[in-house]
């Protein structure tokens, strides 16, 4: 199943507003979580060895056992091992990120984690946005984890509508995300 990702003005202004993007995290931080999915698609389209752009993060069982329960798309992930697969990063921003455009990866080709993106399913079952919202640019610059869309936006839909996507888009793209993370978790 392909489904269209969220796009955004926002996000070509987001670096200009608050001083990066998500594709471009701070220090301590990781970048979107694989699937091989993920890797398979990419690798097919880039004609890249998936050492190029994959990183393995190895987690403590515990660790991964709190990463699948705080984000329930992920469920059956770790099944293999507490190993979690990361975009890699250069220069400060994922290997696919090319300055002042955003991702070079065509829509369809990108980890289905950040097609998804700023969206995401809690263990309630309910959806909300993966950050909070500062209510001020300048104190969402200096926070460092925030997203412009979010703090443009007076309502979850304005956040849809500024990402040009619904509820049942980010919900089939949850459900996609769902399944290559079961199918991940088997190997």
């Amino acid at each position: 199943m392909s489904v269209k990702p969220p796009t955004s003005p926002a996000c070509a202004r987001c670096p200009v507003a608050l001083g990066a993007s998500c594709c471009e995290p701070k220090e301590d931080e990781q970048l979107a979580t694989l699937t091989r999915a993920d890797v398979e698609r990419i690798t097919a389209h880039a004609r890249l060895a998936a050492r190029r752009f994959v990183v393995e993060e190895g987690l403590s069982e515990q660790e991964a056992a709190d990463y699948e329960t705080r984000r329930p798309l992920y469920r059956g992930y770790f099944r293999r091992g507490p190993v979690r697969l990361t975009l890699a990063m250069r220069a400060g921003a994922c290997v696919f990120h090319e300055r002042g455009r955003g991702c070079g990866l065509p829509a369809d080709v990108r980890p289905v984690a950040c097609r998804l993106y700023p969206f995401e399913r809690w263990p309630d079952g309910s959806w909300s946005v993966q950050m909070g919202r500062y209510g001020d640019l300048a104190e969402a610059r200096a926070g460092g984890d925030a997203c412009l869309a979010v703090e443009e936006a007076e309502s979850m839909e304005d956040v849809l509508a500024t990402f040009g996507t619904t509820h049942e888009t980010v919900e089939a793209l949850g459900e996609q995300l769902a399944a290559e993370a079961r199918a991940h978790g088997r190997g």
